[in-house]
């Protein structure tokens, strides 16, 4: 590999990043979170902290903490920030401490790595600015060994207009999770009725336009910080994310987009991905490393997560809905050559460090929908069937055992067994997470209530799906088993809790998916 070329190529490569983190009320957080940040010394209405605190990318001995220092005026003056993280959220349970600067040039964020941490270990974690101090966050590190079980909730498609975040208020008042994995299109670029309109929620996205500038990108994720349930959410778990389309804008791929048009005012296509990417890196609790957003994270013996960007590190442009010479060329690609490669090591470095489960995050649907002769969705990788068929093809000669991908992107639930490069038995299995707030994809036309119905009732490899629901996905992994339990959110128009819908097992050796 030469990873010369994939860091220059590489999507983090496009823009100079330095980390930096914030923090803010956490409006809505679970009971614990909520009672520790009552306690904090904000005035009301006067704390900087006006967009919550974050923490991801756990590793054994090291989270990222995040925050973001509101500055009083206009002003290009760094901000001066202390941090702490401690297991008790009291002086005397701190481990460590230090400081760190809010830079202008990096909308006042402030990233931290905050490392010299034990493994498997719940932390409290904060930051002060002049005399004022930041809600108090809860983290967690990756357990090291002996792990018996891991829970993760998966979340995809937020969209802000559209209804409120209930399966966020859910994430934050659960207790007992390892991390959100935040799939994708954790925010949209559209002005307010070009999807969704959120006059009647009070919710018009910021600007009322569609973003393209860095300054339009940084405002848009303000306001989605600025979303009582989400900050409670990130206040309470740590966070692994990647990115999907609307990051950037609809259907993106490495060199353009469908919603990118330099005749309308837009500019290069370049410029808008590199403001994206920029905004993206300081906005979310991202550890910025060469791979750009190809990393992974160990839970002991047990499970493995390897995250991809099938979106604009590698992806070749989509093609039509029928264009099937497209679908089949076996040269196109969705990772590109470099991260591909990169996968298929660590897929192969993980069954030979004989850890139980491999779990792959990622951003649109593997498994096929269809019989591959009829229309089928090109955003999927159902477009791009060479690159599924060198996935696939490595997990058979590899005799990599166990492998659950993890996906979002189509608004619905799915849970499936993927069938070899011929359309037959089962070489993994797939989840697929609803949307948090976008419409349900049965819910917009008949067709696409046709679709779900025909997939499930014709294809032997999909064993469960809802087209109706928002919501998110539940991963229970144990040695034996890995676990689906989808929780569904009810009218997103209205504030919900959460009720569990349908439950999936996996047995581990079978690849198979079976009510629980």
């Amino acid at each position: 590999m030469d990873r010369r070329r994939f860091l220059k190529t590489s999507s983090l490569a496009h823009v100079a990043l330095v980390g930096v983190s914030g923090c803010a009320s956490t409006g809505g957080a679970s009971d614990e979170v909520e009672k520790l940040s009552a306690g904090t010394t904000v005035p009301t209405g006067q704390s900087p902290f006006q967009h919550g605190v974050a923490s991801g990318d756990p590793l054994q001995d090291r989270v990222i903490l995040w925050t973001r220092v509101s500055p009083s005026s206009s002003t290009d003056a760094d901000i001066s920030v202390d941090w702490w993280i401690g297991t008790e959220p009291t002086p005397s349970g701190v481990v460590r401490r230090g400081t760190g600067t809010a830079r202008a040039e990096r909308d006042f964020t402030l990233k931290i790595d905050a490392a010299g941490l034990s493994p498997d270990t719940r932390y409290f974690y904060g930051f002060t600015a002049g005399d004022f101090a930041s809600p108090v966050g809860r983290t967690r590190t990756l357990p090291s060994h002996n792990v018996r079980e891991v829970r993760l909730a998966v979340t995809s498609c937020a969209n802000y207009p559209q209804g409120y975040f209930n399966a966020y208020r859910d994430i934050a008042n659960t207790e007992d999770l390892h991390a959100v994995l935040s799939l994708g299109d954790y925010l949209y670029e559209y002005g307010n009725s070009e999807y969704g309109n959120g006059e009647a929620l009070d919710r018009i996205p910021a600007p009322d336009h569609e973003i393209v500038s860095l300054g339009d990108y940084r405002t848009r994720h303000a306001q989605y910080k600025s979303d009582g349930d989400l900050q409670a959410a990130h206040a309470a778990h740590p966070w692994i994310v990647i990115w999907d389309d609307h990051e950037s804008t609809n259907n993106s791929w490495s060199g353009g987009a469908q919603n990118h048009n330099p005749e309308a005012g837009e500019g290069a296509w370049d410029v808008r991905r590199d403001h994206a990417i920029m905004a993206y890196y300081e906005w979310m609790p991202i550890r910025e490393v060469p791979t750009g957003l190809f990393r992974s994270f160990r839970f002991g013996n047990l499970a493995d997560l390897v995250m991809l960007d099938t979106r604009l590190e590698g992806r070749d442009e989509q093609g039509g809905r029928e264009d099937f010479d497209v679908a089949n060329d076996s040269q196109r690609s969705l990772l590109g050559p470099i991260q591909e490669s990169l996968f298929f090591n660590h897929l192969s470095t993980t069954q030979a460090d004989d850890v139980r489960w491999k779990l792959v995050g990622q951003q649109v649907v593997f498994a096929p929908w269809t019989d591959g002769k009829t229309p089928f969705n090109p955003d999927s990788w159902e477009g791009y069937r060479g690159a599924r068929a060198r996935v696939l093809d490595h997990i058979e000669d590899e005799g990599i055992e166990n492998v659950v991908i993890l996906s979002g992107d189509v608004h619905s639930a799915w849970g499936m067994e993927v069938p070899d490069v011929n359309g037959e038995g089962s070489q993994a299995i797939e989840l697929v997470a609803p949307a948090v707030s976008s419409p349900p994809l049965a819910s917009t036309s008949e067709a696409m209530q046709n679709l779900v119905a025909r997939a499930l009732d014709e294809r032997a490899h999909i064993k469960y799906a809802d087209g109706m629901s928002n919501g998110y996905l539940t991963v229970v992994v144990d040695q034996d088993r890995t676990r689906a339990e989808w929780r569904f959110t009810g009218d997103r128009t209205e504030r919900n809790g959460a009720v569990l819908g349908s439950v999936l097992e996996c047995a581990a050796g079978t690849n198979t998916l079976t009510p629980a």
